[in-house]
Protein backbone atom coordinates (compact mmCIF):
# COMPACT_ATOMS: atom_id res chain seq x y z
CA UNK A 1 0.00 0.00 0.00
CA UNK A 2 1.67 3.55 -0.83
CA UNK A 3 0.01 5.09 2.04
CA UNK A 4 0.23 3.04 4.42
CA UNK A 5 -1.31 3.46 8.31
CA UNK A 6 1.14 4.79 10.89
CA UNK A 7 2.60 2.21 12.83
CA UNK A 8 1.61 3.43 15.83
CA UNK A 9 -2.00 4.12 15.04
CA UNK A 10 -1.89 0.86 13.36
CA UNK A 11 -1.17 -1.26 16.62
CA UNK A 12 -3.66 0.97 18.31
CA UNK A 13 -6.48 -0.04 16.29
CA UNK A 14 -5.31 -3.48 16.86
CA UNK A 15 -5.23 -3.04 20.21
CA UNK A 16 -8.49 -1.65 20.42
CA UNK A 17 -9.66 -5.00 18.75
CA UNK A 18 -11.07 -3.03 14.87
CA UNK A 19 -9.19 -4.05 11.44
CA UNK A 20 -9.15 -2.98 8.14
CA UNK A 21 -12.42 -3.75 6.18
CA UNK A 22 -11.52 -2.32 2.66
CA UNK A 23 -9.30 0.17 1.08
CA UNK A 24 -9.40 2.40 -1.99
CA UNK A 25 -7.52 4.79 -3.74
CA UNK A 26 -8.25 9.09 -2.92
CA UNK A 27 -6.97 11.93 -4.54
CA UNK A 28 -3.47 11.97 -2.81
CA UNK A 29 -4.06 9.37 -0.75
CA UNK A 30 -5.30 5.75 0.58
CA UNK A 31 -9.04 5.67 2.31
CA UNK A 32 -8.97 2.76 4.67
CA UNK A 33 -12.80 1.45 6.12
CA UNK A 34 -12.06 0.28 9.77
CA UNK A 35 -14.93 -2.07 11.66
CA UNK A 36 -15.11 -3.02 14.75
CA UNK A 37 -18.39 -4.79 15.37
CA UNK A 38 -21.43 -2.33 14.78
CA UNK A 39 -18.85 0.92 15.01
CA UNK A 40 -16.87 1.92 11.73
CA UNK A 41 -15.17 4.73 10.86
CA UNK A 42 -12.88 5.90 7.76
CA UNK A 43 -9.48 6.61 7.57
CA UNK A 44 -7.82 8.71 5.01
CA UNK A 45 -3.82 8.83 4.78
CA UNK A 46 -2.03 11.43 2.54
CA UNK A 47 0.77 11.26 0.70
CA UNK A 48 2.04 14.05 3.03
CA UNK A 49 1.40 12.10 6.09
CA UNK A 50 -1.32 13.72 7.68
CA UNK A 51 -4.45 11.87 8.15
CA UNK A 52 -8.02 12.58 8.25
CA UNK A 53 -11.15 10.54 10.32
CA UNK A 54 -14.66 10.21 9.05
CA UNK A 55 -17.44 8.55 9.93
CA UNK A 56 -20.29 8.57 12.99
CA UNK A 57 -19.96 9.25 15.82
CA UNK A 58 -18.73 6.06 18.16
CA UNK A 59 -15.73 4.58 20.49
CA UNK A 60 -13.69 3.74 17.15
CA UNK A 61 -13.78 7.23 16.04
CA UNK A 62 -13.28 8.98 19.26
CA UNK A 63 -9.97 6.32 20.04
CA UNK A 64 -8.89 7.64 15.91
CA UNK A 65 -9.60 11.13 17.00
CA UNK A 66 -7.87 10.93 20.25
CA UNK A 67 -4.64 9.47 18.45
CA UNK A 68 -4.67 12.14 16.38
CA UNK A 69 -5.12 14.85 18.62
CA UNK A 70 -1.76 13.60 20.49
CA UNK A 71 0.08 12.95 17.06
CA UNK A 72 -0.58 16.53 16.20
CA UNK A 73 0.21 18.29 19.41
CA UNK A 74 -3.11 19.60 19.51
CA UNK A 75 -4.16 20.04 23.32
CA UNK A 76 -6.96 21.80 24.79
CA UNK A 77 -5.43 25.27 26.95
CA UNK A 78 -2.85 25.65 24.19
CA UNK A 79 1.20 24.75 24.31
CA UNK A 80 2.44 21.73 22.73
CA UNK A 81 1.76 18.16 23.59
CA UNK A 82 4.17 15.61 24.86
CA UNK A 83 6.64 13.51 21.93
CA UNK A 84 4.39 10.76 21.33
CA UNK A 85 6.21 7.62 23.37
CA UNK A 86 7.93 10.33 25.86
CA UNK A 87 9.00 8.31 29.20
CA UNK A 88 9.30 8.07 31.53
CA UNK A 89 5.91 9.37 31.53
CA UNK A 90 3.02 9.29 34.30
CA UNK A 91 -0.72 8.71 33.75
CA UNK A 92 -3.70 9.08 35.95
CA UNK A 93 -7.46 8.26 35.91
CA UNK A 94 -10.09 7.50 38.43
CA UNK A 95 -12.72 4.88 38.75
CA UNK A 96 -16.14 5.13 40.79
CA UNK A 97 -16.54 8.39 40.25
CA UNK A 98 -20.10 7.97 38.72
CA UNK A 99 -20.79 4.62 41.30
CA UNK A 100 -23.17 5.45 43.99
CA UNK A 101 -21.94 1.88 45.55
CA UNK A 102 -17.89 1.53 46.46
CA UNK A 103 -15.35 3.36 46.63
CA UNK A 104 -13.30 6.35 44.52
CA UNK A 105 -10.12 4.58 43.26
CA UNK A 106 -7.32 7.58 41.42
CA UNK A 107 -4.56 5.54 40.42
CA UNK A 108 -0.73 6.33 38.66
CA UNK A 109 1.05 4.32 36.20
CA UNK A 110 4.16 5.50 35.69
CA UNK A 111 6.50 3.85 32.31
CA UNK A 112 9.68 3.92 32.62
CA UNK A 113 11.06 3.77 29.23
CA UNK A 114 9.78 2.35 25.58
CA UNK A 115 10.47 -1.13 26.38
CA UNK A 116 7.79 -1.38 28.85
CA UNK A 117 5.55 0.44 26.91
CA UNK A 118 5.96 -1.76 24.20
CA UNK A 119 4.89 -4.60 26.38
CA UNK A 120 1.62 -2.81 27.98
CA UNK A 121 0.50 -2.85 24.47
CA UNK A 122 1.34 -5.98 23.49
CA UNK A 123 -1.22 -7.36 26.52
CA UNK A 124 -3.63 -5.39 25.43
CA UNK A 125 -4.04 -2.01 27.85
CA UNK A 126 -6.39 0.19 26.90
CA UNK A 127 -9.10 2.74 28.89
CA UNK A 128 -10.68 0.00 30.60
CA UNK A 129 -14.18 1.41 29.51
CA UNK A 130 -13.30 -0.53 26.52
CA UNK A 131 -12.26 -3.86 27.84
CA UNK A 132 -14.70 -6.56 27.97
CA UNK A 133 -15.07 -8.00 30.99
CA UNK A 134 -14.46 -7.46 34.57
CA UNK A 135 -12.29 -10.35 34.44
CA UNK A 136 -10.42 -8.64 31.18
CA UNK A 137 -9.92 -5.80 34.27
CA UNK A 138 -8.73 -7.93 36.32
CA UNK A 139 -6.37 -9.89 34.49
CA UNK A 140 -4.99 -7.29 32.63
CA UNK A 141 -4.72 -5.20 35.76
CA UNK A 142 -2.16 -8.33 37.18
CA UNK A 143 -0.19 -8.33 34.18
CA UNK A 144 0.29 -4.68 34.23
CA UNK A 145 1.65 -5.04 38.09
CA UNK A 146 4.18 -7.22 37.21
CA UNK A 147 5.59 -5.13 34.25
CA UNK A 148 5.22 -2.01 35.92
CA UNK A 149 7.02 -2.76 39.20
CA UNK A 150 5.25 -1.56 42.27
CA UNK A 151 7.64 1.31 42.54
CA UNK A 152 5.98 2.65 39.04
CA UNK A 153 2.19 2.33 40.43
CA UNK A 154 0.27 4.12 43.35
CA UNK A 155 -3.51 3.45 43.90
CA UNK A 156 -5.60 6.25 46.20
CA UNK A 157 -8.82 4.35 47.09
CA UNK A 158 -11.18 6.32 49.53
CA UNK A 159 -13.69 3.87 50.91
CA UNK A 160 -17.44 5.97 50.73
CA UNK A 161 -17.04 7.21 54.33
CA UNK A 162 -13.49 8.77 53.63
CA UNK A 163 -14.94 9.82 50.02
CA UNK A 164 -17.55 11.48 51.71
CA UNK A 165 -15.13 12.92 54.46
CA UNK A 166 -12.40 14.43 51.80
CA UNK A 167 -14.72 15.31 49.38
CA UNK A 168 -16.59 18.23 51.91
CA UNK A 169 -13.51 19.29 53.11
CA UNK A 170 -12.09 19.72 49.10
CA UNK A 171 -15.82 21.76 48.30
CA UNK A 172 -16.74 18.91 45.82
CA UNK A 173 -15.99 15.75 43.79
CA UNK A 174 -13.36 17.67 41.19
CA UNK A 175 -11.45 19.47 43.77
CA UNK A 176 -11.31 16.41 45.57
CA UNK A 177 -9.56 14.75 42.39
CA UNK A 178 -7.55 17.70 41.31
CA UNK A 179 -6.00 17.14 44.99
CA UNK A 180 -5.96 13.34 45.17
CA UNK A 181 -3.88 13.66 41.76
CA UNK A 182 -1.33 16.43 43.12
CA UNK A 183 -0.80 13.48 45.64
CA UNK A 184 -0.24 11.00 43.68
CA UNK A 185 2.06 12.85 41.13
CA UNK A 186 4.41 14.11 44.53
CA UNK A 187 4.82 10.12 45.14
CA UNK A 188 5.50 9.55 40.89
CA UNK A 189 7.27 12.64 39.99
CA UNK A 190 11.19 10.88 40.25
CA UNK A 191 12.04 11.21 36.55
CA UNK A 192 8.92 11.80 35.03
CA UNK A 193 8.76 13.75 31.98
CA UNK A 194 5.58 14.29 31.02
CA UNK A 195 2.11 13.97 33.39
CA UNK A 196 -0.74 13.10 31.35
CA UNK A 197 -4.70 13.19 33.06
CA UNK A 198 -8.24 13.22 32.00
CA UNK A 199 -9.59 16.38 31.87
CA UNK A 200 -12.08 15.85 34.85
CA UNK A 201 -13.06 19.32 35.07
CA UNK A 202 -12.41 22.55 32.93
CA UNK A 203 -10.00 23.72 35.50
CA UNK A 204 -7.96 21.07 35.94
CA UNK A 205 -4.60 22.57 34.57
CA UNK A 206 -5.10 25.53 36.75
CA UNK A 207 -5.51 23.44 39.84
CA UNK A 208 -2.53 20.74 39.30
CA UNK A 209 0.33 23.36 37.29
CA UNK A 210 1.12 24.80 41.02
CA UNK A 211 2.21 20.84 42.35
CA UNK A 212 4.24 20.46 38.85
CA UNK A 213 7.54 19.31 39.46
CA UNK A 214 10.16 21.92 37.47
CA UNK A 215 11.06 20.75 34.05
CA UNK A 216 8.22 17.92 34.08
CA UNK A 217 5.14 19.33 30.99
CA UNK A 218 1.55 19.00 31.94
CA UNK A 219 -0.78 17.32 29.96
CA UNK A 220 -4.31 17.49 30.33
CA UNK A 221 -7.31 16.60 27.74
CA UNK A 222 -10.22 15.10 27.37
CA UNK A 223 -10.34 11.05 26.35
CA UNK A 224 -6.63 11.11 27.64
CA UNK A 225 -7.23 7.17 27.98
CA UNK A 226 -5.55 6.95 24.30
CA UNK A 227 -2.33 7.19 26.16
CA UNK A 228 -1.09 3.96 27.23
CA UNK A 229 0.11 5.24 30.24
CA UNK A 230 -3.80 6.67 31.51
CA UNK A 231 -5.15 3.96 30.03
CA UNK A 232 -2.98 1.63 32.57
CA UNK A 233 -4.03 3.89 34.92
CA UNK A 234 -7.92 3.26 33.82
CA UNK A 235 -7.38 -0.17 33.92
CA UNK A 236 -5.44 -0.02 37.96
CA UNK A 237 -8.41 1.82 39.32
CA UNK A 238 -10.90 -0.24 37.75
CA UNK A 239 -9.86 -3.35 39.44
CA UNK A 240 -8.98 -1.82 42.70
CA UNK A 241 -12.84 -0.72 42.42
CA UNK A 242 -14.21 -4.29 41.30
CA UNK A 243 -12.06 -5.85 44.31
CA UNK A 244 -13.17 -3.35 47.21
CA UNK A 245 -16.78 -2.95 45.96
CA UNK A 246 -16.59 -7.00 46.50
CA UNK A 247 -15.33 -6.75 49.59
CA UNK A 248 -18.14 -4.06 50.24
CA UNK A 249 -20.20 -6.51 48.64
CA UNK A 250 -19.41 -9.38 51.11
CA UNK A 251 -20.01 -6.80 53.69
CA UNK A 252 -23.80 -6.14 52.57
CA UNK A 253 -24.46 -9.54 52.68
CA UNK A 254 -25.52 -10.04 48.72
CA UNK A 255 -23.62 -8.05 44.99
CA UNK A 256 -24.03 -4.54 45.16
CA UNK A 257 -24.59 -3.52 41.69
CA UNK A 258 -21.90 -1.00 39.45
CA UNK A 259 -22.94 2.22 38.40
CA UNK A 260 -25.96 4.66 39.45
CA UNK A 261 -28.88 3.75 37.41
CA UNK A 262 -30.68 0.39 38.74
CA UNK A 263 -29.56 1.07 42.76
CA UNK A 264 -32.53 1.72 44.23
CA UNK A 265 -33.30 -1.52 45.16
CA UNK A 266 -30.09 -2.20 46.43
CA UNK A 267 -29.93 0.59 48.83
CA UNK A 268 -33.30 0.17 50.02
CA UNK A 269 -32.26 -3.50 50.66
CA UNK A 270 -28.76 -2.28 52.54
CA UNK A 271 -31.42 0.45 54.35
CA UNK A 272 -33.23 -1.72 55.56
CA UNK A 273 -31.16 -4.02 56.91
CA UNK A 274 -28.39 -1.88 58.33
CA UNK A 275 -29.78 1.87 58.64
CA UNK A 276 -28.62 4.45 57.51
CA UNK A 277 -25.31 3.88 59.17
CA UNK A 278 -24.95 0.54 56.70
CA UNK A 279 -25.74 2.65 54.16
CA UNK A 280 -22.99 5.40 54.61
CA UNK A 281 -20.38 2.71 54.67
CA UNK A 282 -20.93 1.29 51.16
CA UNK A 283 -22.60 4.07 49.47
CA UNK A 284 -21.64 7.64 48.27
CA UNK A 285 -24.66 8.79 50.14
CA UNK A 286 -24.21 12.72 48.63
CA UNK A 287 -25.68 10.95 45.49
CA UNK A 288 -29.45 12.32 45.47
CA UNK A 289 -30.22 8.69 45.10
CA UNK A 290 -29.73 8.65 48.91
CA UNK A 291 -33.13 10.51 49.35
CA UNK A 292 -35.14 8.36 47.20
CA UNK A 293 -33.88 5.30 49.49
CA UNK A 294 -33.82 7.02 52.72
CA UNK A 295 -37.36 8.70 52.13
CA UNK A 296 -35.72 11.98 52.72
CA UNK A 297 -34.10 11.51 55.80
CA UNK A 298 -30.64 11.61 54.22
Amino acid sequence: MSNPIPEDLRRRIEDYGASVAGTREIDYGTQYFLERGQESARLNVYTTGKVAIQGKSSRLKDMLEGWKETREGGRRGGGASRPVGATPRLGIDEAGKGDYFGPLVVAGARIPDAEVEESLIRIGVRDSKLLKSDESTRRISSRLLDLLGAENVYIVALSPPEYEARRKAAGNVNRLLAVTDAGIIEKLKDDVRVVVVDEFARDTRACLEPVMPEGVELEVRPRAEDDVAVAAASVLARARFLEELGRLSGWAGFELPKGATHVLDAGRRVFREHGRAGLDEVAKTSFRTTEQIAGGTS
